[in-house]
């Protein structure tokens, strides 16, 4: 339990990190509403448990077969992260919460805020990227079936992804129009979207270094 709770509080403060999903409820929820953007969260989503499925079956083979090619497999992804990381760092000082195109855009249904949501994260190569190097830090084979553990993280992450992102869409007026003036509120949050991906990139390599499997996460 205690892993999971430590994990939930690690994918808030990643929800609340800026980045392309979490502007797009701003943007939606600024042009149509709070309810355009809880569609959407609700799509973004459902591409997360998408994604979690993938990674569950994929890497629970893995890791069942090699954990050398599975600690591999972490190396690389924290590796992303840190890329990720200084595309952040660079990107500080650049005010850019949605694009005009995005605010000005028709009116699109229910049906549809959803299913954009749902494809503009089951498609993001980047989010598989992500979830193969941050959730086996956070799996323990002697405490049950790897498959299932993958599973109840995705769903406590798509948990804290929903509240972080109504959250988002409810306060999307106020958050939209103080970014869009103040250049330093943009800038401090590329900073701690930089810092937040550096730490988690760090911590992963540390534990890689200091912690033999099947130790980890207790």
């Amino acid at each position: 339990m205690k892993r999971y709770l430590s994990f939930f509080m690690l994918a808030l403060a990643l929800g609340i990190a800026p980045g392309p999903d979490i502007l797009f409820v701003l943007a939606q929820s600024l042009a149509q509403g709070w309810q355009a953007g809880s569609f959407v969260t609700f799509g973004l989503c459902t591409g997360l448990i998408f994604h979690v499925s993938l990674a569950a079956f994929g890497i629970a083979a893995v890791l069942k077969k090699s954990p050398a090619l599975f600690k591999a497999v972490t190396w690389l992804g924290a590796a992303y992260l840190v890329a990720l990381g200084i595309g952040a760092w660079r990107a500080a000082g650049v005010v850019a919460v949605a694009t005009d195109g995005a605010v000005a855009a028709p009116p699109l249904s229910p049906l549809r805020l959803y299913l954009r949501g749902c494809v503009m994260n089951a498609l993001n190569p980047k989010v598989m990227l992500f979830f193969l190097a941050l959730l086996p830090r956070f799996v323990v084979p002697e405490k049950g079936r790897v498959v299932v553990q993958f599973l109840l993280l995705g769903l406590v992450f798509a948990l804290a992804t929903v509240l972080v992102f109504h959250a988002v869409a409810f306060g999307g007026g106020c958050v939209s129009q103080l970014l869009g003036r103040s250049t330093t509120s943009s800038t401090c949050l590329q900073y701690f979207s930089a810092l937040v991906m550096f730490g988690i990139a760090g911590w992963i390599g540390w534990m890689n270094l200091h912690e033999k499997r099947g130790d980890g996460g207790k």
